[in-house]
């Protein structure tokens, strides 16, 4: 009878380690590999960044994710979820920098004089390019954005000359439309107010113009009688 009794324990017992392995197979096989969302919102919520690629390589999703520091890929385990090999992708700089040749070719356009020095500065992390030009009346200095070569200021001073000065008023004085045209040549946006008037003897406009898509005032001072822009100031 005891020995009846103890075959019985024993068999039990063997159904219920067999049960026990049974279970603990079926919760490790049955476990399913991280999909790729799964795999992108456990980084997601690690360094929360945007998400951008995502690809399988062999066992590992290699993602790519951005955040204000700069463009990131890391690696997933499909299996495991573990998270590895975290580093920053180098970004190639998209906008290039202007050649002298192009710079050149820019002030020429506006017939002011021969090119003195050209002088490259960085002011606010933006590039920009000071070429400054002489002719035999005035010295002026273009400010020109580093990466669009768009003149954003200009500095003029006069020359001392011996030779007498004509007075403004035996010339044809260019007209307030004709001024807001060459003001509109120079910068885009809306004419707000053209005013004349007279600085040292000669006479100008100074036309202000509204950048609506930057929300930016500017004025443009104008010769009126060469037609040539002096500067032209924008306001934040």
């Amino acid at each position: 009878m005891r020995k009846s009794t103890l075959t019985i324990v024993a068999v039990v017992g063997i159904l219920i380690a067999t049960l026990l392995i049974w279970q603990l197979t079926k919760t490790f096989t049955s476990a399913e590999p991280l999909s790729e969302n799964e795999a992108g919102e456990i980084v997601e919520k690690m360094y929360n960044g945007k998400i951008g690629e995502i690809k399988l390589q062999g066992d590992l999703y290699k993602i790519t994710f951005e955040l204000n520091t700069g463009i990131y890929k890391i690696f997933v385990h499909r299996e495991t979820g573990e998270v590895t090999n975290l580093s920053r992708i180098p970004q190639k700089n998209q906008s290039k920098e202007l050649t002298e040749e192009t710079l050149r070719e820019i002030i020429k356009k506006q017939k002011s004089g021969e090119i003195k020095r050209i002088e490259k500065k960085e002011e606010q992390d933006q590039l920009f390019y000071y070429v400054t030009v002489q002719s035999a009346e005035k010295e002026s200095t273009y400010k020109l954005h580093g990466a669009t070569g768009e003149i954003v200021d200009v500095v003029t001073k006069e020359t001392p000359t011996d030779s007498p000065v004509t007075p403004p008023t035996t010339k044809v004085r260019i007209t307030e439309e004709e001024a807001k045209e060459i003001a509109l040549q120079h910068s885009s946006g809306v004419i707000e107010e053209i005013e004349l008037e007279e600085v040292n003897g000669q006479l100008y406009y100074f036309v202000d113009v509204e950048n609506e898509q930057d929300e930016e005032e500017g004025t443009v001072q104008i010769h009126a009688i060469s037609g040539e822009v002096i500067s032209i100031v924008w306001d934040d």
